[in-house]
């Protein structure tokens, strides 16, 4: 994970209201240090102090104080390869409250905080380990806000899942994969969302923006060929897939983070 901005016990009066309906670019980490509304998508939640969010890459959300001074902890970060694996492995929901226990999470922000703020010249790799150990902390607080229903489905859906992030390129249809299970789509999405808290097209697309991000960074293929090993045969579509995930072109994310 590399964080590109980060802050620390940030404030503002009692009247700060931000919107942000197109997201930020990246994952955000945002710890609310007071009562506050927060919007995530179209879902508002009353919060108290010490509730953290994370959000996906673009999702759209608003933050407003709550009759008193706001205040917040943050961490703006892009994910590298083998994040997504990481994260989905935790099981947590993006975009959703998690209400944590302890002053710890913020700690480790702070800390984050001092050393990119520094000149250590392993400042890049600290900040990584300090990422895990504060994802880990996030985990041991989240409690799902969907059912958490066991069904003999299960392990055909994760096997299914498995195959959608090793294979981002594959056709992925619906209602090619609820026939496969003997499901109706309905069902089959259903099971889905109650199993990850995501749908089954989010974590497609979600397979193939990573991959494409991966791919991008070197520069041993070309865009269109990017976009063909990432399951588009048009590049104007991918391009404007990719520039709404990323939010900005394949061209500029390039430019921006080709390794040299």
């Amino acid at each position: 994970m590399r964080v590109y901005m980060i802050g620390w016990h940030w404030t503002h009066p009692a009247d700060f209201r931000i919107d942000r309906p197109n997201g930020v670019h990246g994952m955000q980490l945002i710890l609310v240090q007071s009562k506050a509304c927060i919007c995530m998508g179209e879902t508002e939640y009353f919060t108290e102090a010490n509730t953290a969010f994370l959000t996906s890459s673009c999702f759209p959300h608003s933050l407003r104080a709550a009759g008193e001074e706001y205040a917040d902890d943050w961490i703006r970060f892009e994910l590298e390869e083998g994040d997504n694996d990481f994260l989905d492995s935790l099981g947590m929901e993006f975009n959703t409250p998690i209400k944590l226990p302890s002053d710890t999470v913020s700690e480790l922000i702070r800390i984050c905080r001092d050393i990119y703020e520094s000149d250590n010249t392993e400042k890049d790799a600290v900040i990584r380990c300090l990422m895990t150990a504060i994802m880990l902390q996030l985990k041991s607080a989240y409690s799902p806000t969907h059912r958490n229903v066991q069904t003999h489905y299960d392990s055909e859906l994760d096997s299914i899942r498995q195959q959608i992030y090793d294979t981002p390129a594959f056709d992925w249809t619906i209602p090619v994969i609820a026939e496969k299970l003997n499901l109706s789509v309905a069902h089959f999405q259903r099971l889905y969302k109650q199993r990850y808290g995501v749908s089954c097209t989010k974590d497609i697309l979600t397979s193939r923006m990573e991959l494409a991000k991966q791919l991008l960074s070197k520069n041993d293929l070309t865009a269109v060929e990017v976009s063909e090993k990432c399951g588009y045969t048009d590049y104007s579509h991918f391009s404007r897939v990719f520039q709404k995930y990323a939010c900005v072109s394949p061209a500029k994310f390039r430019k921006d983070h080709l390794k040299k």
